[in-house]
């Protein structure tokens, strides 16, 4: 593989980048940044310069907008013909028959349990630890520290803050965020968000 960059917008992009270059020194991407424009669509031009034979791509963008536009980005970079890179820190544990997707991020000393899949486009930050038979579907973001237990499954386009704990067992649906820092020990219904502003988890119904 001749070229490698890592591309997107905002803090994630730079946090990536930096832990990159902190784990594989030189052997780091490049990184191209892809300007939002007002209108928070991406101003792609900056790919043109780039040519996708024998080249890999990390798209980085943070969880704003519920990781929407990572995902459209990826979508982006994919239909120009790149190959997308995952990111493993070295100095993270991956136990047996994991299976990893496309552009998903795990970072130093977090710790994934044998048998658990991580699908395309999810962040797992510093330090999480996901237990063993785990199903983390596509675009999800889990912060630092984040413990969750054996066989916990989160839905797509989840979000767990800092501080949250997940029970062995528990489903959560697509959608979620989980911002209370807390034990969470029963399943969550899609689009339920517990932010640290209410008392009360938020609903979202409709589609």
């Amino acid at each position: 593989m001749n070229s490698r960059w890592i591309v997107g917008t905002g803090d994630y992009l730079q946090e990536v980048l930096l832990i990159w270059q902190q784990a594989y020194g030189q052997g780091a991407p490049e990184k191209i940044e892809i300007p939002q424009l007002r209108d928070y669509t991406f101003d792609l031009s900056p790919l043109d310069a780039l040519s996708p034979s024998d080249s890999e791509v990390f798209v980085a963008v943070d969880e704003r907008f519920g990781n929407f536009k990572r995902m459209e980005l990826m979508q982006a970079v994919m239909a120009r013909g790149f190959k997308l890179a995952s990111f493993v820190h070295p100095s993270a544990v991956v136990g047996v028959d994991t299976k990893i997707g496309m552009n998903v991020f795990v970072g130093a000393h977090a710790v994934i349990g044998h048998t658990t899949r991580i699908d395309y486009n999810s962040v797992v930050h510093a330090g999480v630890h996901i237990g063993p038979r785990g199903r983390i579907k596509s675009s999800c973001w889990i912060e630092n520290g984040v413990q969750l237990g054996s066989a916990v499954e989160l839905g797509a386009h989840c979000t767990i803050r800092m501080g949250a704990s997940i029970r062995a067992g528990v489903n959560v649906g697509r959608g979620c965020e989980l911002g209370w820092p807390r034990l969470y020990e029963h399943d969550v219904p899609n689009k339920t968000v517990f932010d640290s502003r209410y008392g009360e988890p938020i609903h979202t119904y409709g589609k």
